[in-house]
């Protein structure tokens, strides 16, 4: 079965901002391609005209051990009239001529199986009747919760691009039942869910002292720290984090623990600095490290004391399967889909009861062995989920859309 895979969210996203949806790609290319199943090859299109090339991304996929060829070939034009001209780069512009050309389509011609990870299906693909094509769908939190997001109209692209032969990939059940109940018109048939997994490489045990040494001096860590990872944005719920521990600390006299926070700041990140800038003779108790570099993840998580993610809604959230990988006692929220990936081994609690919060926070402070017992299950619950498993059961879901 020959496979393309949509590689635009790499091209876009490899260079300087790599988001959880490119995380979750080049996970899914890594493993796709090293899969005999298939015969996977990428496309590069490049929906929005940047201009990032094939040969850069070759480039990019031969540093990283990918092995997998371009299903086309996009490169500068070797001719556009005054291209250079102000006028003329506002004329092409506005006729949506690029400086770059898509040629080379002869595997987009032999192929049955196009998939997007994220981006609307482009309109090239849609030349080839003989491609089948699928889109993964992360979630409809911008259109289910508009007050947390800052647009809506991406996902609401990407939902129209779906024609009523097209095939969509769902990162949970919690997530394809929120597709169908906005997007009816959808053949449920033609909907499928496939989990997604935490890097092994990545997240893990990380016992190395010497390292963990380097880590603190780094990001200025105490002894102790509860941990909370995730983009600074309203939908995180960070500033309730925030907020009941600052009151759990006070409350029982606690001098040696600190929060730490680790993420990039995110749309509309005010309301958590509020709560950090509020937080008085307790301020020092809170340590913001910013996004950090994927190698500091696997010390950081293992040396926390335990893991704190109350997001308000998920499409699947990664940073609880991360944590647990890494052998940290977890609590998140008890909604949409994470009960899908935390099961019976994480503690999980309405987002917005901070007296429940507080109790565990103390429960999980005090009590060791209730700390271990949850290290330990989420240490096993973690097992189940791999990118390997995960890009099986993709394969299985091609096999079913070309029966069909």
């Amino acid at each position: 079965m020959k496979v393309i895979l949509d590689a635009d969210v790499i091209a876009d996203f490899y260079k300087d901002n790599r988001t959880g949806i490119f995380r979750v790609t080049y996970e899914l290319f890594k493993v796709l391609s090293e899969n005999n199943s298939i015969e996977a090859f990428y496309a590069h299109l490049s929906l929005f005209n940047y201009e990032t090339t094939t040969n850069e991304l070759n480039n990019f996929f031969d540093e990283n051990s990918i092995k997998i060829s371009a299903a086309n070939h996009r490169g500068k034009r070797k001719f556009l009239p005054f291209r250079k001209e102000k006028l003329f780069r506002k004329l092409y512009k506005k006729l949506g001529v690029s400086h770059f050309a898509n040629t080379n389509f002869k595997v987009f011609k032999e192929a049955e199986i196009f998939h997007s990870f994220y981006y609307p299906i482009n309109k090239e693909v849609r030349k080839f009747p003989n491609l089948k094509n699928v889109v993964t769908i992360h979630d409809l939190i911008p259109i289910l919760f508009p007050e947390l997001h800052f647009t809506s109209s991406f996902i609401q692209e990407i939902i129209a691009s779906i024609h009523k032969d097209d095939y969509v990939v769902c990162v949970s059940e919690n997530t394809k039942k929120d597709l169908l109940k906005y997007a009816p018109h959808l053949n449920p048939n033609h909907v499928f869910v496939n989990l997604l997994a935490a890097s092994k490489s990545l997240f893990y045990v990380c016992e190395n002292a010497e390292k963990f040494k380097g880590i603190k001096e780094k990001y200025h860590l105490p002894d102790k720290y509860f941990l909370s990872v995730g983009t600074l944005e309203p939908r995180k719920n960070v500033d309730f984090v925030i907020r009941n521990f600052l009151e759990f600390v006070r409350e029982n006299k606690i001098d040696d623990l600190s929060l730490v926070l680790v993420g990039a700041k995110g749309w509309d990140y005010d309301k958590i600095f509020e709560q950090y800038n509020n937080a008085d003779e307790l301020k020092d108790k809170i340590i913001i490290t910013g996004r950090v570099p994927d190698e500091d993840l696997a010390s950081l998580y293992s040396h926390a004391h335990s893991f704190y993610y109350m997001s308000l809604y998920e499409g699947f959230g990664l940073p609880p399967l991360e944590a647990m990988q890494c052998g940290v006692a977890t609590v998140t929220s008890n909604i949409s889909s994470l009960p899908e990936v935390v099961g019976d081994a994480g503690i999980m609690l309405d987002p917005k009861d901070g007296d429940s919060l507080r109790k565990v926070m103390l429960e999980l402070y005090q009590n060791d062995s209730f700390r271990q017992e949850y290290t330990r299950k989420g240490l096993e619950r973690s097992k189940l989920f791999s990118w390997e498993k995960s890009a099986d059961n993709l394969i299985k879901i091609y096999e079913k859309i070309t029966c069909s």
